[in-house]
């Protein structure tokens, strides 16, 4: 098949890309700077150069493909309107173009989010029956562009990963930074319950998914069938970090009013300077929400996809790459 792919140099793209090419397929790519695709990529691939910009232009062409995965997203914004922009304008530009075209995709892929659900209102996991509820403006804007997704003339799947981990993730550095220091700072409160899923588990879903041949319009949740706890992610990040070293780590409860205060503050100076805040509204929201857990029961029964990365592998791989990448 022929895949379009945005976000091709981000964390998810560039796994998706590698696994892409490994089983044969014809990769059209969107990118700013074609040297992120990584080491003797960028010669396999075709090259859009641009961002999501160019989806604006009413004469755009684009190559004929099979199947569009749009990954591109902005997961830390400057502020709410930054998230609104990216993850829902620009989702709405991408389709358009595409209906704009001669040709009309087999299926377009959309990289939504459990964030798009909410936190969960009971003990069960979410499923793809229950109402979205975002609760933070990143969330808002991907179940925004998930309606916009039904709406098309062509099939679409909207998936929504929760946590992603594995090597080169950038969301999740500061995290192992944290482990690796022996002291790690948490909400206070009960553990936060989580859904995970390991980057690879996630490339090989998203090919799954992209084989369908159907008319219909599909939602799924993307995630391994075990839940964890922000406490076991970090247990498990430090043992990876130092598996011989009977040094346990230390968990630090922070107040959520004093969280609360630091987001304020955070947001005010990343205003005031112009960097990318890491503790805004979306931030705060998401990690002292008491649960976010999902099943991919139904992804399962459609397709036949499971993952099989477990936590322990997953936190071990990583440091292997942020290690090999100079970042540990």
């Amino acid at each position: 098949m022929k895949f379009l792919v945005t976000g091709a140099t981000g964390f998810i793209g560039k796994h998706l890309t590698e696994l892409l090419l490994r089983e044969g397929h014809q990769l059209v790519c969107l990118v700013r700077d074609p040297t992120k695709l990584g080491i003797g990529v960028a010669e396999r691939v075709q090259v859009i150069r641009g961002d999501l910009s160019i989806f604006r232009d009413e004469a755009l062409a684009l190559p004929e493909v099979d199947v569009v995965v749009h990954l591109a997203a902005v997961i830390a914004g400057k502020n709410d309107a930054e998230y609104a922009s990216i993850n829902y304008d620009a989702v709405r530009d991408v389709l358009a173009a595409l209906r704009r075209q001669t040709w009309q995709p087999r299926r377009v892929l959309f990289a939504s989010s459990l964030a798009a659900a909410g936190p969960n209102r009971g003990e069960l996991p979410h499923t793809e029956d229950d109402d979205l509820a975002p609760i933070e403006p990143y969330g808002e804007a991907k179940a925004n562009a998930e309606k916009l997704m039904r709406a098309q003339p062509f099939p679409t799947t909207s998936f929504r990963p929760p946590i992603v981990l594995g090597a080169g993730d950038p969301a999740t550095l500061t995290l192992y930074k944290m482990a690796a220091s022996g002291m790690a700072l948490l909400p206070s409160g009960p553990p936060q319950k989580l859904s995970f899923i390991a980057v690879d588990d996630l490339a090989r879903a998203i090919v799954r998914m992209a084989q369908d041949a159907s008319e219909a319009h599909r939602t799924y949740y993307v995630t391994h069938e075990h839940a964890i706890t922000n406490r076991t992610l970090l247990f498990a990040m430090s043992h990876a970090l130092n598996p011989h070293t009977k040094r346990g780590l230390r968990i630090v409860p922070v107040p959520h009013v004093a969280l609360l205060g630091l987001m304020h503050l955070s947001s005010a100076v990343s205003t005031w300077i112009g960097f990318k805040n890491q503790l805004d509204r979306k931030q705060y929201e998401q990690m002292t929400a008491p649960s976010f857990v999902c099943t991919s029961a139904r992804l399962t029964r459609d397709t036949g996809w499971v993952a099989s990365t477990s936590l322990a592998a997953i936190t071990e791989e990583a440091v292997k790459g942020y290690r090999a990448l100079g970042q540990l």
